[in-house]
């Protein structure tokens, strides 16, 4: 299975399909800093995926809300 199939996944949709196929993993949680963003703290996501020895990594982060500052900013484009 290719790894790179998990990024951007919801985090307990990865581990169940890891969890289906006998796949060892660890998950390593990371936090995004942004002042245009704020995290939604009930919602993980996979963010990088590495391997080591057959096991896999997935590093995750909170899922990203744009600010309003942002959201702002991309209605004036249109």
């Amino acid at each position: 299975m290719e790894k790179t199939v998990f990024i951007g996944m919801p985090l307990g949709y990865a581990k169940s399909i890891l969890e289906q196929e006998n796949i060892p993993y660890q998950v390593v949680r990371t936090r995004a800093i942004s002042r245009f963003f704020t995290c939604d703290e009930t919602a993980d996501y996979v963010v990088r995926v590495t391997e080591d020895q057959g096991k896999i990594c997935l590093l995750v982060n909170y899922n990203l809300i744009m600010s309003n500052s942002v959201l702002q900013a991309l209605a004036n484009e249109e």
